[in-house]
């Protein structure tokens, strides 16, 4: 709950919140700048920064939350889901609501706003920070980029020489690029550094590898690579499917596609699909206008100046965006939307006994997926249902019928909420204790800096 005393959620409710609305206020008006020679659209965003700063000031003031008018559900696709929950909740305030609700139904409404004004409908209000954001990753992206050029040769060769030694070296660069998904631009990419297959064998690889999984408390990678080898070794033709249900773009989102590309090159998969939100959501989730531009941005060299077009760097960017192209085009890659991931709907609703809001269509859609990998905090928080877990709770009862309803998921979470189950006996009082010398009063706050990582696994059979 947002008035949970001490909480990362209380926290975010009162400072927060009114951050985020002041900068999409902030950067409305720069973008009207830009285009003050057109009269109706600056007008119009005049009326949107109005309701914007009217908005802000209802979260500050903690004023009970409304019900989305009939208008504004039908201008906005505002799914009734949020309705039902608010007629149920009818004292509902900023002050004291479910976090997990109140958070989404923030964005539900930023969104009304701009869908309000027709020169607007479609203006992601988030794009430039997600834009500024991606560009100050140049460093990290073009790494990337070199270590993956780097890989391709090595991948053929290891298929072509099958066996234990090739499998070995497989399951590590499976290792590598799951966590490279797992930490974004979080993570250290010194591993595949010009890495030839042996070096990638050697001790002092494996040293590296294991300080890296040091900040992974739980840690299901293995059961992922058995569930995807296995498929592999019975595919006989047969299509091997992950699919992705997004959190961040730019170089999150880079990453993502970095793994869908090592597997579909290793043949661990033969097609990814990407879920990606419906609206602008969250201030940097992913929607399917993103893969379009990160394209664009690797091939601008004002956006990523890697020097001439000549030099290596600029070819490995452009050989990525070219290969992800190419993916798409040959129907390997797969990107949709749909608006049950921006409802306040947790994953405990992706069951073929909920038929409202597609849960239902989703579920059955989700089953046909050899891997479901679910990327993010918030994601994991709706994997969980957001709810006040002890900390030691299996993670299979903390998914409720998301552990036996057919769907294969693999949890990516570095920890940013309060939300924390499957930890061994006594690590959360250790981590705990290690976080409260150099944060007095928030030692439990570990799970939410951002400095550790989970990721988890579930079969989706019983007894699995």
């Amino acid at each position: 709950m947002t008035n949970d005393k001490g909480t990362f959620g209380e926290y975010t409710a009162s400072a927060r919140w009114p951050i985020i609305i002041q900068n999409a206020i902030d950067d409305l008006a720069s973008q009207q700048e830009l285009e003050k020679s057109k009269v109706t659209k600056f007008e119009q965003g005049e009326a949107i920064k109005s309701a914007l700063q009217q908005f802000r000031q209802e979260v500050i003031d903690r004023a009970p939350l409304r019900l989305f008018t009939e208008e504004e559900i039908k201008l906005a696709d505002v799914p009734l889901s949020f309705n039902e929950y608010l007629r149920e909740h009818s004292q509902a305030n900023w002050g004291a609501v479910e976090w997990l609700f109140s958070e989404v139904y923030l964005y539900r409404r930023i969104n009304v706003l701009f869908q309000r004004q027709s020169e607007w409908a479609t203006f992601d209000i988030f794009n430039r920070l997600k834009q500024s954001t991606f560009e100050s990753s140049f460093h990290g992206v073009v790494e990337l980029a070199l270590r993956y050029e780097n890989l391709l040769p090595q991948l053929k060769e290891i298929e072509q020489n099958s066996g234990k030694d090739a499998d070995d070296i497989l399951k590590v660069l499976f290792k590598e690029f799951i966590e490279i998904s797992l930490w974004g631009n979080a993570t250290d990419l010194s591993l595949l550094t010009n890495a030839t297959l042996e070096e990638i064998k050697s001790i002092q690889g494996a040293k590296a590898r294991a300080e890296s999984e040091s900040k992974i408390v739980v840690n299901d990678t293995d059961r992922a690579w058995e569930v995807l080898t296995k498929a592999k070794a019975e595919a006989n033709g047969k299509q091997i499917r992950v699919d992705f249900v997004l959190d961040n773009s730019g170089f999150e989102l880079y990453a993502d596609l970095m793994l869908a590309a090592f597997l579909l090159q290793s043949g661990l998969a033969t097609k990814c699909i990407f879920h990606a939100k419906d609206i602008p959501y969250m201030v940097s989730d992913v929607m399917l206008k993103d893969f379009d531009i990160l394209v664009q941005d690797l091939r601008d060299r004002k956006f990523f100046p890697s020097g001439e077009s000549s030099t290596r760097e600029s070819k490995a960017l452009e050989s990525f965006a070219n290969e992800m192209e190419k993916f798409v085009s040959g129907g390997k890659l797969e990107f949709r939307e749909d608006s049950f991931w921006t409802t306040e709907l947790d994953y405990w609703n992706l069951d073929a006994k909920e038929v409202k809001y597609h849960g239902s269509i989703l579920h059955k859609d989700l089953t046909s997926s050899n891997l479901v990998i679910f990327k993010g905090d918030l994601n994991y928080r709706k994997l969980t249902g957001d709810r006040k877990w002890p900390r030691t709770t299996k993670w299979e009862t903390a998914i409720g019928p998301l552990a036996i309803n057919g769907i294969t998921s693999l949890s990516l979470r570095t920890c940013k909420a309060d939300v924390q189950v499957a930890l061994p006996d006594g690590l959360d009082l250790k981590l705990s204790q290690e976080w409260e010398k150099e944060n007095p009063g928030r030692g439990s706050w570990w799970c939410c800096s951002g400095k550790w990582a989970v990721v988890c696994f579930c079969s989706g059979e019983p007894n699995k």
